[in-house]
């Protein structure tokens, strides 16, 4: 048994010695198609690096865009609206969180004299300001809300323009009227049916997010309360900041596990579940359009292949005379086309992660000039992603040789 194993291992190195020598070969048709094969896998497997970084790229671009508007984690009941904001208590025992916001969010609706508008309200105290800095884009106003207990509201700039909330406004003690429905059986009129609560207009900041700046009212948490009819220790959100954002991932694991599946935690992309769909579906498109392409680029190994036993029929002859099995021979076809998918596999990888690392440093291509958000195309590699575009070359290479090697007739 021993020297059976021995002489496989032999018969191996025999027959990769034989398929490395074949590769290496400077003559005839066979070495120009192997070329042309390697050079085909190379710039498949560097295409499919490019394309999954620049992908993550715009993914992380947009992380930040929605980072103004949603919180790296965000905790809300998995059923009914509010829950007591002493469950934070049982957060206090995981390591690596910056803060814990209480936030109530709702729609409703404000007015400022004949103007009316549908807005999201945000309740929240000043801890709020250490996950969003909105404090720091205060365009008129208060100089900050570190203080932000009082009864009143800001808004962005947008919005108070569209309420003809002007420069000056701020100092003149104008009231909004902040209005939400409330259930009241014993309602006649429909005004009864409405709960309202006005709050001075005290500042107006402008971010660069258009939705924040033109569609949310922040007041004080207290007052938010008292607007929805809510309890003393009611909140429907809570905003987790974590002390390092690379962490963020294995805290909402860590979160989960201790609120159970009473609550919900969801990163940035899971709260805008339609965006975070669509980011999944496409990246999953990418991969099953790039693997069939892959799969295209091995018909030129496989057409080397062919070509290599047709122009190669007396060294089979001499292969077989040397003592080597049927089952030899068709492993140097094998190894012939595995080292012809593994060489352009790792050049067209290490070509794509230069060109992303250049293209992270330098900008090399830029965007239209009317894109505002980023200069450059957006480039971001994963180490995974590295590691699955291997493994599709490899796998689909070696089962598309696989099948061709072991159909041919060796006499």
């Amino acid at each position: 048994m021993l020297q059976r194993k021995n002489s496989n291992r032999v018969s191996r190195k025999v027959t990769l010695h034989c398929a490395w020598s074949i590769m290496n070969s400077k003559k005839g048709i066979v070495h120009t198609i192997s070329l042309i094969s390697l050079i085909g896998i190379a710039v498949v497997s560097m295409a499919l690096v490019l394309v999954l970084s620049v992908f993550n790229g715009f993914t992380s671009v947009a992380e930040k865009m929605l980072e103004k508007e949603n919180p790296p984690l965000l905790i809300s009941a998995s059923k009914g609206k509010t829950f007591n904001e002493d469950i934070s208590k049982k957060l206090s025992n995981i390591q690596g969180i910056k803060a814990v916001i209480p936030v109530v969010k709702q729609t409703v609706m404000i007015s400022v004299g004949e103007s009316q508008k549908i807005v999201q309200m945000i309740g929240t105290d000043s801890t709020y300001f250490l996950y969003n800095p909105l404090d720091t884009c205060i365009v008129n106003g208060k100089q900050s809300f570190n203080n932000f207990e009082d009864e009143e509201c800001f808004m962005g700039l947008n919005l108070a323009m569209d309420m003809g909330l002007g420069k000056g406004a701020e100092k003149m003690n104008i009231f909004v009227k902040f209005t939400v429905p409330q259930k009241n059986d014993d309602a006649i009129v429909p005004e009864d049916m409405l709960q309202t609560k006005s709050l001075v207009y005290s500042a107006c900041y402008r971010s660069m997010n258009a939705d924040l700046d033109a569609e949310y009212v922040f007041v004080p948490l207290s007052s938010a309360r008292e607007i929805l009819s809510y309890n003393d220790k009611a909140v429907n959100n809570f905003y987790v900041v974590p002390a390092n954002l690379r962490h963020t991932n294995k805290l909402q694991k860590q979160i989960q596990e201790v609120l159970g599946e009473d609550y919900s935690v969801k990163n940035i992309l899971q709260q805008q579940a339609v965006y975070f769909r669509i980011a999944k579906s496409e990246k999953l498109a990418v991969y099953i359009i790039l693997s069939l392409i892959i799969f295209i680029a091995m018909v030129n190994i496989i057409s080397s292949l062919i070509i290599l036993y047709i122009q190669k029929q007396d060294m089979n002859f001499i292969f077989r005379a040397i003592g080597m099995t049927r089952r030899d021979v068709r492993r140097v076809y094998f190894y012939y086309g595995m080292l012809l998918n593994i060489l352009g596999c790792f050049i067209g990888v290490a070509l794509g992660v230069v060109f992303c690392l250049l293209q992270q440093c330098f900008g090399i291509i830029k965007l239209p000039e009317s894109s505002f958000v980023v200069e450059a195309f957006p480039v971001r590699i994963f180490f995974w992603d590295i590691i699955r575009v291997v493994l599709i070359v490899l796998i689909i290479g070696a089962l598309s040789i696989k099948m061709v090697s072991s159909r041919i007739k060796i006499n």
